[in-house]
């Protein structure tokens, strides 16, 4: 359900492992990380799949909303009294642009984001309430209680290199925007002279906007604690081992935009930016699972 898939009937007692795919991608990219855990002895039947799916062209912020929105409503429709503590143990991976909308799922944002788009409070914008739940979903973040671990995939927390080269602009271009959004902008813009003056459709970012470094919404993102409770782990994918460490990256992102001072561990993987599905990804990712089982005493 809300762009949630289950590879298989819920069952209480496993813990959701939540796959969330970047740019231009599906979930068909975590085949082999899906094949690997749920043929693993002794991660079975510990732990159950579910993959979101998105339109990556989207502004991140607005598929942050659908992502957070979905995982509130999954959990509550499967445990309206509360009485399954494996939710509680949720761990999200998301790779590449999967793994930004992951971190705005950890984090309380405030009104940071709301500011940029916005003159007034939102209770003062003059719109319909439509349109403010948009803005409110798409904006406003606190911390999801239930997930406890974030894995982060080749994840460009300060940025894309790629994103201001003239064939990202060029796709920026082509990506339509969903008219539910297009509408809640035009609204926007129409009643509130002030927005009006700053935004004009044209200009509102798509995703790969978003992942410019210049962006404001990467850089108030990448200054962005996660939640205490969360711990955050780092798979950095690095094609140039033998290059200074300034000058590493994947051929999408680089190192230093991928590296996290808060991550509790990092593991560089000799790989291009398509790195779900190599040998030392999985087992990295199968190493924090069972990290995770034994926090949980359960293992």
């Amino acid at each position: 359900t809300n762009n949630i898939y289950f590879l298989e009937p819920y069952q209480p007692g496993r813990i959701p492992l939540v796959l969330i795919h970047g740019t231009a991608s599906s979930p068909a990219r975590w085949a082999q990380l899906i094949n690997e855990i749920l043929n693993d002895r002794e991660l079975w039947g510990r732990y159950q799949i579910w993959v979101f799916t998105y339109n990556t062209g989207n502004p991140i912020a607005y598929s942050a909303g659908i992502l957070t929105d979905a995982l509130k409503k999954t959990v509550l429709e499967l445990d309206p009294e509360g009485k399954d503590e494996a939710l509680n143990k949720m761990v999200l991976i998301g790779h590449s642009q999967g793994g930004l909308l992951a971190k705005m799922a950890v984090v309380e944002t405030e009104t940071l984001f709301l500011d940029q788009i916005a003159a007034a409070p939102l209770d003062e914008l003059d719109v319909s309430e439509e349109t403010r739940a948009i803005i409110l979903r798409s904006t406003i973040f606190k911390p999801l209680p239930f997930v406890r671990h974030v894995i982060f995939i080749a994840t460009p927390h300060r940025g894309s290199f790629l994103s201001g080269h003239w064939g990202a602009g060029l796709v920026s271009r082509l990506i339509s925007l969903p008219g539910i959004l297009l509408k809640s902008l035009q609204e926007l813009t129409s009643r509130d002279p002030d927005v009006a003056a700053q935004i004009t459709m044209k200009d509102i970012p798509k995703s790969i906007d978003d992942m410019n470094p210049e962006s404001s919404f990467i850089q108030t993102l990448s200054s962005l604690k996660i939640a205490d409770n969360v711990t955050a782990h780092s798979i950095i994918p690095v094609k140039n081992r033998e290059d200074r460490r300034e000058k590493w990256n994947d051929g999408v992102v680089g190192y230093e935009s991928a590296h996290i001072d808060y991550a509790s561990s990092e593991l560089i993987v000799n790989a291009e930016h398509s790195a779900q599905g190599e040998p030392q990804t999985i087992e990295e990712v199968r190493r924090i699972l069972i990290e995770n089982l034994k926090e949980t005493a359960e293992y």
